[in-house]
C-alpha cells in the first residue's frame, strides 16, 4: 500500500514537472486595450521550432489574470492543440517595478543617514564650543593663584565662538530642510512598496501553447490576457476665452495600472465596453400591491434600531488650459465605434508604468458654441456665478471638468453623463459686478382672533430680492428661489404673490422651484417680491419653516 502511494506522488510530481516543461518564448507587449476597469495585454514574441510537437511557454509577469480570458495565436505551419496557464511556485519573484523601488528606497536611506551623521558633527562641535563659554571666567592656576584672562583676549575668543557658532547654524538650517524633504520622499516610496507588495505574487505564470509543427520553422505567437489592476476614467478641460465667443472642451483619459507589468511603447486603445464576469441578463419580478401591516419587532436585550446614513453628493476639481501664443496642438486619438461601445485608439505609442500614479493623454478636442448667463441662488449662496451652457455633439461620459476662464484655472465640477445634444453647465466663478441679494420684508405670526387664541397659526412672510448690474454692459442673469410646498393638507400655503411673474415654476421638475431670467441694463437694478402665508396647527411642529 505504502509502495502504491508513493509510486502515485512521483507521477503527480513528474507530471506536473512536464507539464512546465517546455520552450521558453521572449516576447513584449505590443498593444493594450484598457476598460473602465481591466484591461486586455497582448505580447507577441517569435521563436524557432523543429518539426513535432512543442509546449512553448510565455511568461507574465502579472500579479493577477483572468485565466479564461487567456487566447493564443501561432503563426506558421501547424495546429495548436492547446492552451493553459500555469503557475510555478518561486521562492522569491520581485517584479522590475518593486526592484526599482526598492533600489530607490535604499538610496535614500542612504542619503538620509549621510546628513544625520554630518548633523551629529556639527552638533558635536556645538557641544565643544558651548563647553569653551562657559568655561570659569579664570581657568589657568599658576603656583595655586586663577589667572584672568585680558580684555582683548576674551573679546578674541568671543569673536570666535560667535563666527563658529554662526558656520554650524548656517550649515544645520539645509541639512534639517533635506532631511525633512528625503523624510516625505521615503514615505512616498514606502507607501507605494507596500501598494505593490500588497498584491505581489508568489508564483511565476506561464502561458502554454501546445502546438504541432509540420516543419522546422520561425513561428509567430500572439498570446491575449484581461488583467484586473487597470482602469481609466474620463477629464475634461472646459477652456472659455474672455471674449466669451466660444468654449473649448478637451476630454482626456486618465489611466492607472498595478497589473505588476510594465506597458512599455505600446500600442494603447480606451474603450468604454464594460467586460461581462459572470453575468446574466435581468429577469423582471412580479408587481405586488398591499396594505402596509404592522409587524411585531424582535429586539435583543440592549440594541439599539439601526439607522441609514446619507451621503452627500461630492464635487470635484482640476487643471490645464490653452497658452497665447503659439502652442503645440495636442495629438487626438481616433474614435471607433462598434455595436456596443466605442474606442480610441492613440496615434502614437505609449508607456504606462505598473505604480500608483495617473497618465494622461487626450482624447478629442472640440469647439462648443456656448451661452453665456449669470446664475444666482441667492437663498444658498450670497455670490452670482457666470456660467456657460453649452451641448457637446457627442456622447460624454460622466467624469471630473476643470474649468480655465481667459487662460486661468477657475475650479473643478463634476459633469454626469450627457447624451449627444444635451446640455451642460460650467461654473466660471464668482463675478462681483453683478450682486444680488435676498432680504426678508415680513415675518409675522398670527395666533388670535378678535382677542381669542386660534386653533391654527398663521404667519404672513414676505421677501424681496435684488438683483444689480455694474458692468458697463448688459448681463442676462438667471434668478432661482424657492416657495414653500405643503406635504399635507394640515399646512396650507396661501395668498401667493409673486411679481414679476417666474419663467419657470417647476425648475427640473422640482415643486415650489421658480426660476426668472432677466436681462438687467449697465447700471440698473431688478427687483422680485414674493409674499405668501403659511396655515398650521397651532400644536404642531412644523418642519422647513
Amino acid at each position: 500500500m505504502m509502495k502504491n502511494i508513493l509510486l502515485a506522488a512521483i507521477i503527480v510530481i513528474l507530471s506536473s514537472s512536464l507539464a512546465i516543461a517546455g520552450e521558453n518564448v521572449s516576447s513584449t507587449i505590443k498593444e493594450v486595450t484598457i476598460y473602465s476597469s481591466g484591461a486586455v495585454v497582448k505580447r507577441e514574441g517569435t521563436t524557432k521550432i523543429g518539426q513535432g510537437r512543442h509546449d512553448l511557454l510565455v511568461d507574465v509577469d502579472v500579479f493577477a489574470l483572468d485565466k479564461d480570458s487567456i487566447t493564443a495565436k501561432v503563426f506558421g505551419e501547424g495546429e495548436v492543440l492547446g492552451v493553459q496557464l500555469n503557475e510555478i511556485n518561486v521562492p522569491e519573484l520581485p517584479q522590475e517595478p518593486v526592484k526599482a523601488l526598492e533600489s530607490k528606497l535604499k538610496k535614500l536611506k542612504e542619503s538620509k543617514r549621510l546628513l544625520t551623521d554630518e548633523k551629529d558633527v556639527l552638533a558635536k562641535k556645538e557641544a565643544f564650543l558651548t563647553s569653551i563659554g562657559r568655561c570659569p571666567q579664570g581657568q589657568a592656576w599658576s603656583d595655586g593663584k586663577t589667572i584672568l584672562p585680558k580684555v582683548h583676549e576674551l573679546e578674541q575668543l568671543l569673536t570666535f565662538l560667535t563666527v563658529s557658532f554662526k558656520g554650524i547654524n548656517d550649515r544645520k538650517q539645509p541639512l534639517d530642510v533635506k532631511i525633512e524633504d528625503l523624510d516625505k520622499e521615503i514615505g512616498a516610496v514606502e507607501r507605494e512598496l507596500a501598494s505593490l507588495r500588497g498584491s505581489r505574487q508568489k508564483t511565476k505564470k506561464v502561458i502554454e501553447i501546445a502546438f504541432s509543427s509540420r516543419k522546422e520553422q520561425a513561428v509567430r505567437i500572439e498570446t491575449a490576457y484581461l488583467v484586473p489592476h487597470a482602469s481609466w476614467h474620463p477629464v475634461y478641460n472646459v477652456s472659455v476665452p474672455s471674449d466669451l465667443k466660444q468654449a473649448d472642451l478637451v476630454m482626456f483619459s486618465s489611466i492607472k495600472q498595478k497589473s505588476g507589468e510594465d506597458w512599455k511603447n505600446v500600442s494603447l486603445s480606451i474603450s468604454n465596453v464594460v467586460p461581462l464576469k459572470g453575468a446574466s441578463l435581468p429577469d423582471p419580478g412580479s408587481w405586488f400591491l398591499d396594505i402596509s401591516r404592522p409587524r411585531p419587532m424582535m429586539r435583543k436585550a440592549g440594541s439599539m434600531p439601526a439607522t441609514a446614513g446619507v451621503s452627500a453628493p461630492i464635487t470635484a476639481e482640476a487643471r490645464q488650459d490653452l497658452a497665447r501664443e503659439r502652442e503645440a496642438e495636442l495629438a487626438f486619438a481616433e474614435k471607433t465605434e462598434t455595436p456596443l461601445s466605442f474606442e480610441y485608439r492613440l496615434p502614437m505609442q505609449v508607456t504606462v508604468e505598473s505604480r500608483d500614479k495617473e497618465t494622461m493623454v487626450p482624447l478629442f478636442s472640440r469647439k462648443l458654441d456656448g451661452q453665456f448667463s449669470y446664475y444666482a441662488v441667492p437663498k444658498a449662496n450670497p455670490l452670482t456665478f457666470l456660467v456657460c451652457r453649452a451641448s457637446a455633439d457627442k456622447e460624454l461620459l460622466s467624469g471630473f471638468m476643470n474649468a480655465y476662464f481667459a487662460g486661468r484655472f477657475v475650479g473643478k465640477t463634476f459633469i454626469a453623463e450627457k447624451k449627444a445634444g444635451e446640455d451642460f453647465q460650467v461654473n466660471l466663478g464668482a463675478d462681483r459686478e453683478v450682486k444680488v441679494a435676498r432680504e426678508t420684508l415680513r415675518d409675522k405670526l398670527k395666533e388670535t382672533s378678535w382677542g381669542f387664541e386660534r386653533n391654527t397659526v398663521v404667519r404672513d412672510m414676505a421677501y424681496k430680492i435684488t438683483a444689480e448690474n455694474l458692468k458697463d454692459r448688459p448681463v442676462t442673469i438667471r434668478i432661482i428661489d424657492t416657495i414653500p410646498v405643503s406635504k399635507t393638507d394640515r399646512i396650507e400655503v396661501k395668498d401667493l404673490k409673486v411679481t414679476p411673474e417666474a419663467s419657470e415654476k417647476a425648475y427640473q421638475g422640482r415643486q415650489g422651484v421658480y426660476v426668472w431670467d432677466l436681462e438687467i441694463e449697465p447700471g440698473a437694478r431688478k427687483q422680485i417680491n414674493i409674499e405668501f402665508t403659511v396655515t398650521y396647527p397651532r400644536d404642531e411642529l412644523v418642519i422647513g419653516l
